[in-house]
């Protein structure tokens, strides 16, 4: 299909599990005195006699509901067809009103009715799927233009930009001043039929290493601060966010990251290292489900050393797995230093076989996990207390992960992972990962 193709002509769909069968072409021949209605169509030409209604019936039926062809959003009725419909309606309104054309309605439902179930069923798979190959072609790269987001920009773009940070939600306008001054950058795509409306937005802090927290970030300092082209080594992805959500599923993300590197080694030719900085959705509950497997058979211990066990529970006066469950559950944890500090290793290497270790169809299991792989990163650091938000304690522990992009060697490593489900990951967690299977018998 050619790139205009979706705004013109919709994809060839197979054909409609739901087409109307044919008709037995053992009734389809009309005789005697009744022939006169296949030549000529009049409704007048229902004939009288017993057998004669039913035989015109056949007739009729065979006639008006035909076999169709595949599917074409161009011919969706076709002239034939529209005199077959035409033909029917006069043979229906000449019929008495009451039996006769009851029974015609009857046969209709009962021999040529659509099967609803399946037609539900068959729908909601086949038409997800169109809708997302014809959003993908809609919003292809060549219909979308990069735009940087500044203070200076229309006070609708950054309120629409606050409203739809899904990642580190902005605190005030103090907040979304210091996100799109000084040592950061904003970036949108916005379609070419509707310039100026964010579709995806990605944040990105100009930094001189690969930062470890996010604090560190979005922190509010003085926004006026003239950057020094001299700390700008490193550029780390700390956000990405949809604002239309009906847009998930299209490779949006990949390409604003692939258009905003160019416009960054553009702008900073020194800048060689390009990461993220990215939350772990999902790591705290899936924590708790390992704990709570733990709590089912008393004294059953695969997640601490027994070191680690005792330390825990003299801590918390309480068998470890049962009582952590309830700590993290409620964020308690974290109120405690001695508790921290002692959560840390294990915490850290069950962090790393999340990533690493649990699979989903044979990719990573976490979602954003999953989607810096497949853009060719690789599984770099993970950073304890990273995120020390409400939000970052309850979704992952409070830890993040950097996810680094060797420009070079993308394509290759994309390809490894998407054809042998092979995650290229750093020596810090390669050695977490075997930490976690010398330690635990998951």
């Amino acid at each position: 299909m050619s790139r205009l193709g979706p705004f013109l002509v919709a994809p060839r769909l197979l054909r409609r599990p739901w087409v109307l069968p044919r008709r037995p072409s053992g009734v389809s021949i009309v005789t005697g005195p009744c022939a006169g209605l296949a030549g000529s169509g009049a409704a007048a030409s229902l004939c009288s006699g017993p057998a004669a209604p039913s035989l015109a019936m056949e007739e009729l039926l065979s006639r008006s509901v035909p076999p169709l062809p595949p599917y074409e959003t161009r011919e969706k009725a076709p002239p034939p067809a529209e005199l077959r419909s035409a033909e029917f309606m006069r043979s229906y309104r000449a019929l008495e009103a009451g039996p006769p054309r009851a029974e015609l309605l009857a046969r209709l439902a009962r021999d040529f009715g659509v099967d609803h179930g399946r037609v539900a069923e068959f729908s909601a798979k086949e038409m997800n799927g169109m809708l997302k190959s014809m959003l993908s072609e809609w919003f292809s790269t060549g219909f979308l233009n990069l735009e940087r987001v500044t203070w200076q920009s229309p006070c609708e773009v950054l309120q629409k930009i606050s409203d739809s940070e899904a990642v580190h939600p902005v605190r005030n306008w103090i907040d979304m001043k210091r996100r799109v001054g000084s040592y950061r950058r904003c970036y949108f795509f916005a379609h070419c039929a509707i310039p100026g409306e964010p579709l995806i937005v990605l944040h990105v802090a100009l930094t001189n290493e690969i930062s470890s927290s996010i604090q560190a970030i979005v922190k509010e300092v003085p926004p006026l601060e003239t950057e020094d082209m001299n700390k700008i080594t490193t550029a780390i992805f700390y956000s990405i966010s949809l604002t239309q959500q009906g847009l998930q599923g299209v490779e949006l993300g990949t390409h604003l990251i692939k258009r905003v590197v160019k416009e960054l080694q553009g702008e900073f030719p020194q800048i060689k290292v390009f990461s993220s900085l990215s939350p772990i959705p999902g790591f705290t509950k899936w924590l708790i489900g390992l704990l709570s497997s733990q709590t089912k058979e008393q004294g059953r211990n695969e997640l601490f050393t027994d070191a680690e066990c005792k330390e825990i529970s003299e801590i918390t006066g309480d068998p470890a797995a049962e009582k952590l469950k309830r700590l993290l559950t409620n964020n308690e944890w974290v109120r405690s230093e001695k508790l921290v500090k002692a959560l840390h290793s294990p915490f850290m290497r069950l962090c790393a076989w999340y990533l690493y270790g649990e699979k989903h169809r044979g990719y990573a299991l976490n979602p954003v996990a999953n989607f810096h792989l497949q853009n060719g990163a690789v599984l770099w650091r993970i950073n304890w207390m990273a995120d020390t938000s409400p939000r970052g304690i309850t979704a992952s522990c409070g830890m993040m992960v950097n996810y680094r992009y060797f420009l070079e060697d993308t394509a290759s490593i994309s390809a490894g992972y998407l054809g042998t489900k092979h995650i290229k990951a750093s020596e810090q967690v390669l050695s977490l990962v075997s930490q976690f299977q010398q330690n635990s018998k998951l």
